[in-house]
């Protein structure tokens, strides 16, 4: 969806996903697995260092971000960077909350009976998902002034980790904050970020993941799944295989 969403074609789409992990992996700390993926996201930049509005497909948003380019409505030559940021950003991450669904359904098929029952549950059920499991457990930001949270002095200019995950669990603000609860509905979970700063590109990822819980709900009484293998990771907390052994219809 991502791919058809901006335009990629070819050569470019078929690299989409080695690079969308890299592009996640250099920006943790620097350690081998940073180092190990700096020459594929620098395949990433290159590329979007040089990309025209012909090297995408025509009625694309790749293409219309080149064509606000044009008209003036975006600054000279960002039209590539805004493209690396949607791939950047938007490809491991999805990914993520997606194997995160189908494992949190397997795990629990009281969760998954509840939106079978009632599908207006299913944006609920991708909250839950997403502040049960962060995809992204914490991300960087620079204090633009002297601040005290919880006794902690923060002073101006100091690089701060939001740690989503942990937020998302807080049982000053959750009651049960370990409990996985679709009709919990938390809205104001951290996953996408907050005001501002939220993920601008969560549209496109709600709408896939509501496409997988909906079909999910409709089509599945029970997932039957073995344990979830996860292979460590600098910025995405992701399944790198999940063995479903049985499906029963609904």
């Amino acid at each position: 969806m991502v791919a058809d969403l901006i335009g990629f074609t070819g050569e470019v789409r078929a690299n989409m996903l080695r690079w969308g992990q890299a592009a996640m992996e250099v920006l943790g700390p620097l350690n081998q697995r940073t180092a190990e993926n700096f020459p594929v996201a620098g395949e990433l930049y290159a590329w979007c260092s040089q990309v025209k509005a012909e090297d995408l497909a025509e009625g694309s948003v790749g293409r219309g971000i080149f064509d606000a380019e044009a008209r003036g409505d975006i600054p000279p030559d960002t039209a590539g960077h805004i493209i690396h940021q949607y791939l950047g950003a938007g490809v491991d991450t999805t990914i993520a909350a997606i194997g995160n669904i189908v494992a949190l359904f397997a795990r629990h098929p009281d969760q998954l009976a509840l939106v079978r029952q009632d599908p207006t549950l299913v944006p609920a059920a991708f909250n839950e998902v997403l502040r049960y499991w962060a995809p992204v457990h914490a991300w960087g930001r620079r204090a633009t002034k002297d601040v005290t949270v919880a006794g902690a002095d923060i002073p101006a200019g100091a690089q701060v980790a939001v740690l989503f995950g942990a937020g998302n669990r807080d049982p000053r603000h959750y009651a049960d904050p370990d409990a996985f609860l679709v009709e919990r509905n938390p809205v104001d979970h951290l996953s996408f970020g907050y005001g501002p700063h939220g993920c601008a590109g969560q549209g496109l990822a709600r709408l896939e993941a509501h496409a997988v819980i909906d079909a999910l709900a409709r089509r599945v009484d029970r997932l039957i799944a073995g344990p979830e293998v996860r292979v460590p990771s600098n910025t995405t907390r992701s399944i790198d295989k999940l063995a479903v052994l049985e499906v029963i219809p609904a």
